[in-house]
């Protein structure tokens, strides 16, 4: 029997990276549905990730951001971005694995990471530069276990976007 491709495109990477932006646009030219895992979980607890975070810590929210994987896999098809630390979990990885699909690492240098995130108060790792990068170093062989890693460095989200079209298509 042969098993049919799964019609679910993950994109995982660092805070920063464009996830949302480009998932976005992709989910737009797809026709698929946009499924943005950090944006559901807030929705669903009436909080946002840093709070909680802040108030029930980080095993509780990898809980949630788990049952909110799941879930947002049965969808099909649809563009799904994960969280910067989704992908890194064993068991959403084996998930993802199991469950199939194509995933996308989107990369770009810790220069324009930090750039980029600047003054958002809304990422709970992301504490102070030293961290950050520490932070960044950990999940990079995570992250390298994507089946396709694309750059956004100085590139435009549309760009990015067709180019993830492309590969999704062959």
């Amino acid at each position: 029997m042969i098993r049919r491709r799964k019609q679910l495109i993950y994109l995982l990477g660092f805070m920063g990276v464009g996830k949302t932006t480009v998932g976005e646009l992709l989910a737009q030219r797809l026709r698929w549905p946009f499924i943005d895992l950090d944006a559901t979980i807030e929705s669903g607890q009436g909080n946002t990730i840093r709070q909680i975070f802040e108030q029930a810590g980080e095993a509780f929210f990898r809980d949630i951001e788990r049952a909110a994987l799941i879930e947002a896999s049965k969808t099909e098809p649809a563009v799904i971005a994960l969280g910067g630390g989704t992908f890194v979990q064993p068991l959403n990885f084996e998930y993802i694995q199991e469950h199939g699909g194509m995933t996308v690492w989107l990369d770009c240098s810790l220069e324009e990471l930090r750039r980029r995130c600047e003054g958002k108060d809304d990422r709970p790792l992301f504490r102070d530069p030293e961290s950050f990068a520490r932070l960044l170093e950990e999940r990079l062989p995570y992250y390298r276990r994507a089946h396709f890693r694309i750059s956004t460095e100085s590139r435009d989200p549309e760009e990015v976007a067709e180019e993830i079209l492309r590969l999704s298509l062959s």
